[in-house]
């Protein structure tokens, strides 16, 4: 067994490097990259604004008709039905049919309101045709199998709104199966859709502060230091002294050997 004094040099020196050895263990390091948004204002001081509202609004078009009623009156709007057919396949060739149109050139998507009345409050048919079904309309005896047209409507009397569907020429068309006495009259008015535009400037002599915002993304990089969860040094330390007080103890109780003599 180790002496008293040996026992105390070894025990110190290795707490000594124990010591050493945790030293190098205490601190340890992170790399921690953040990504963050800069955002920057801008101020211009201006001396004038402009304000500009645009809208879709309707503007009233004149009525141009290519062909009229022979008899119409463009100040009253009044007109007969001037075109007779009759029947061929009867022998006495009775009255069939009784008409008259207008030819509409529409070079543009139109809104028409049309109203038309009757003198006599006579039914009569009206229709808006393209060319084709006016063509139909015109090879089809008497109206006999004719049933294509845009709008139809039969009444003495009618308003009603028409949109244009595509450019083109079109047909107001009148007729009745029997004899209507008396005047019709027809009024229409168009509207053409307009881009309005009204734009105001504000002046001032003071200046007007605009402010804008810009953002941008930029990378932060730190590195952040940590220390080790256990304070080995403390412990260490408390060891050595323990070690010591411990060997005190042991020389105080343990006696020296006596000599014998012979």
């Amino acid at each position: 067994m180790l002496g008293h004094p040996k026992l105390v040099t070894v025990l110190f020196f290795g707490c000594m490097f124990l010591a050493l050895f945790s030293l190098s263990q205490v601190s340890s390091g992170q790399s921690i990259t953040t990504l963050i948004a800069v955002q920057t204002f801008t101020s211009t001081s201006v001396t004038a604004a402009t304000s500009t509202l645009t809208s879709t609004v309707l503007v009233p078009q004149t009525v141009r008709y290519d062909l009229t009623s022979s008899d119409f009156n463009n100040k009253t709007g009044t007109f007969t039905l001037s075109y007779t057919e009759t029947a061929p396949y009867y022998l006495e060739n009775p009255l069939c049919l009784m008409y008259d149109y207008f030819l509409l050139n529409a070079t543009t998507a139109y809104d028409f309101k049309v109203h038309f009345d009757t003198q006599e409050d006579i039914p009569v048919h009206f229709l808006i045709l393209n060319m084709d079904q006016w063509n139909q309309f015109n090879h089809s005896n008497c109206a006999n199998g004719f049933s294509g047209w845009e709008q139809h409507i039969v009444a003495p009397a009618s308003d009603l709104v028409w949109v244009v569907p595509q450019p083109g020429e079109y047909v107001f068309l009148f007729f009745s199966g029997q004899f209507v006495g008396g005047y019709i009259h027809l009024s229409v008015q168009a509207y053409g859709q307009a881009i309005q535009t009204s734009t105001y400037t504000y002046t001032t002599s003071t200046g007007i502060e605009v402010l804008s915002t810009q953002t941008v993304p930029s990378t932060l990089s730190t590195r952040i230091g940590t220390t080790a969860s256990t304070d080995y040094f403390t412990w260490i330390v408390g060891a050595i002294i323990m070690a010591l007080v411990v060997v005190a103890i042991l020389k105080t109780r343990i006696p020296k050997a006596r000599k014998q003599t012979t």
